[in-house]
Parts: structure tokens; sequence; C-alpha cells
């Protein structure tokens, strides 16, 4: 589904009215947007004079896309049943109607842009409702109607207040919502449930999250296309490698490697190993580093390679640390060829020796590498390759039991009936 992101946070506030996190929080939802593959119109402190523009430039983008997302940080308050999402000129001490329409988005506004767009999914994230002190308090927005095919999300309940700390650098709000935007497959409206109960929680009961909607649509912000992110330093066609197709020398000895056939990849595995490495681009090092591994199961030449991985990775390591081949590898283990986390289908060729490689200093910035993406997928891995290992304590509980066989012969088996850590 082709996404659109609005994003603004402004923190620069005229004096008592600064705050201290929405320009973090804007900033991070930014990065989860883009690792997510959206277009992110992106804002910071914006003066009146980007008002006009940021809507201007949303309205005529949003016909090109099948849905959007505006993101909110900042101060919010209602005069004279007008909601109003402050810039950073604006003198929230002294609001009327007149300063208001030229120093803050009126949400009837962005509202009327979503009316006359309701073919698509269009989702609001405020987190506002801020004053003085921290967001939210006497001042507050007004009730509000959703669009036909949106969905309207405050960090807080009306006439609430809502912290501006309290979450590792981000709102209590954005932080929970940023804990769940990733998850692969949860529902728009499963996600903001997820997220009230993290706010209510965190806040001790202060806080409770709210939404209007009237969506029709279903909406996923992760739908399983996270992994190809800008943390990821290669092109999408070696990240999800079942689409690399080059006519080069190259790509017609990884199409050999790919065929499942070890007569036909041990000789393109001994011809591509003798290409000098200044002759590799980092992309055409980071698939050969996944085929090493994909083809180690049965290729000879492949297995030797592991075999004697510490010394020949070193011919692919650069100056500064990185190691494009071993990149590969370890994204091998952990991604399969569409670019999606293979869960418990993980890739156990030389497992012990790859991961053996992690305490070696030269190959650090491959395991950070591996480290953030495994993070980033928001699965509930027991362990992630590190520098340091790190004891983890198994219970296993089992049952005897014997078996007899075709012959009669009884044998004593421990059946598995719970593991726990």
């Amino acid at each position: 589904m082709k996404t659109l992101a609005l994003v603004i946070g402004n923190d620069n506030y005229y004096d008592k009215y600064k705050l201290d996190n929405a320009l973090n929080d804007a900033h991070s939802v930014k990065q989860v947007f883009e690792k997510l593959g959206y277009d992110v119109i992106y804002c910071a402190n914006g003066n009146s004079q980007k008002i006009v523009e940021l809507l201007t430039e949303f309205e005529e983008k949003i016909k090109n896309y099948d849905a959007t997302i505006f993101y909110f940080a900042g101060h919010g308050f209602e005069v004279e049943g007008e909601n109003y999402l402050a810039f950073t000129e604006c003198q929230i001490d002294f609001p009327n109607t007149y300063h208001c329409k030229q120093t803050c988005i009126q949400l009837t506004d962005l509202l009327s842009i979503y009316k006359n767009n309701s073919n698509k999914i269009n989702i609001v994230i405020i987190d506002a409702c801020r004053r003085s002190f921290e967001r939210g308090g006497i001042i507050a927005t007004s009730p509000i109607q959703a669009p036909k095919g949106t969905l309207i999300a405050f960090s807080t309940s009306p006439n609430d207040g809502a912290s501006d700390v309290g979450y590792e650098g981000n709102s209590i709000f954005t932080g929970s919502l940023l804990k769940y935007i990733g998850r692969e497959r949860l529902s728009v409206e499963e996600l903001f449930k997820k997220v009230r109960k993290t706010v209510f929680n965190l806040s001790s009961g202060k806080q409770t999250t709210w939404e209007h909607t009237s969506l029709i649509g279903d909406f996923y912000f992760n739908n399983g296309q996270m992994v190809h992110s800008v943390s990821i330093p290669y092109s999408e066609d070696v990240v999800k490698d079942v689409n690399y197709v080059k006519n080069d020398e190259f790509g017609m000895l990884i199409k050999k490697i790919k065929s499942y056939d070890w007569n036909i990849q041990n000789p393109a595995i001994y011809n591509i190993l003798k290409i000098p490495k200044n002759s590799l681009d980092k992309n055409q090092m980071f698939i050969l580093g996944r085929n090493l591994l994909q083809s180690s199961g049965a290729a000879f030449n492949a297995i030797e390679f592991m075999q004697d991985l510490d010394s020949n990775l070193k011919k692919y390591s650069e100056p500064d640390g990185e190691n494009h081949l071993l990149n590969g590898i370890l994204f091998e283990i952990y991604f399969n060829p569409q670019a999606e986390f293979r869960k418990h289908k993980t890739k156990t060729h030389f497992f012990e020796e790859i991961l053996s490689l992690r305490s070696n200093p030269s190959f650090k910035k491959s395991f950070e590498f591996i480290k953030n993406l495994l993070i980033s997928t928001d699965y509930n891995l027991i362990y992630i390759p590190s520098e340091k290992d790190e004891i983890i304590d198994i219970d296993v509980l089992a049952n005897s039991k014997k078996i007899s066989n075709h012959f009669d012969i009884e044998t004593e088996y421990q059946l598995i009936n719970k593991i726990t850590f």
C-alpha cells in the first residue's frame, strides 16, 4: 500500500512553553516511517510560513497514494470551538482566533482535505493537548468528528494532560507508539489499543489515549515491508535477492550458484572467488555472502570457504572495518530471499562457526549491523549475537515414556512438554 506521511515536530516555542521531546518524537516517527517505505514530508520547528507550504504539498500529493498519515508533536489547544496545532511563533499565553489562524494548523483544514479524499485510508496522530508545563491541562482540544475513511488518534483523552517525557527520550505516547508500530501484521485498531494499555500503565492511570474512527478499509503499518529500509545500506535487489537478475559475468555466476545443483555451483563458486575484491562493489559482496551460505549445505567449494571463514573473510574487509560479505552471510541466516524474517526457520549451516567471529574486533561492525536489524524486527528473540556473551537460563520439563517399534523393541524417550527461559 503506497503511503504518504506528513510529520511535524515543534519544540522551540517562546519561553516557558518550550518542549523537551516533541522534536525527538517527530524525528523518531520519521525514521520508522522511512524504514517502512513511506514517503515522508518532514517539518522540524516550523514557523507560520511553513503551514501553507506543508498543507498545499500534502493536498497535492495525496491523490497519488493509497493511504496517508499525519503526525504532529507540539502544543495543541482549542479557541472558540476550533482545534489548533501550534507552530513555534504562536503566542500561547494570549491566543485569539486571528493570531491562531496565522500561527497554527487548524484541524478542520486538515480534515477538509480528508473529506475530499474519503476513498483513501487516512490516519491522524496528535501527540499534543499541551500547555506550559506538560502536554495538556486546562488548555484542551474541542470534540471532533472523523471524516469517512479516517482515524484520529490523540495522545490523551478530552480535557486531560499528557506527559512530554517518560519513555527513553520520547513522550509516553510516542514512545509507546514506536514500540508497536513496526510489529508485522498488527492492525491499526489493535495497535492503538496496545498503545492505550501501555500509556495507561506507564502513567499510572493518569493518561488515557483517545481515538475517533470511521475507517472502512484495513491498514497495517508494517505489512512485511520493514526489513528493506534506510538502515540497510544495500540495494533492494540484493536485500530481496529473489529479484536479483544481472547479465554481466558476476550476475551469471550468482545465477549458477542459485541453481541448487552442486555440479553447477562448485565451478561458479571457484570462479567468483577468483574475482579481485577491488573489482566488486558492496552490493556484489553482500549477495555473494548470502549465496555462499545458501550453497554451503551441499557445494564443496562453499563448504571449504566456510571451514576457514576467519581467514577467507579478511580478503573482503574494508579499511573502515566494514565487511560486506560477512554482512550478507549474517543477513542470510535470519532473512529469506524475500527479505522476510525467518522467525523459527533460522539458517543453521555453519552457524556456530559464523557466530564464533562475534568476539573478533575485525568483524565488530558486521555484528552491529545484524544486531540492529534483529532488534528492529520486534520479534521476541532469545539470543541476539554480540561481542559479549550472555548466559541464558533455560528450564526444560520432560517426562519419560517407553515406546515400542515394529519389532516390539522398547526404547525410553524423554518427551518435552515445556521449555521456559
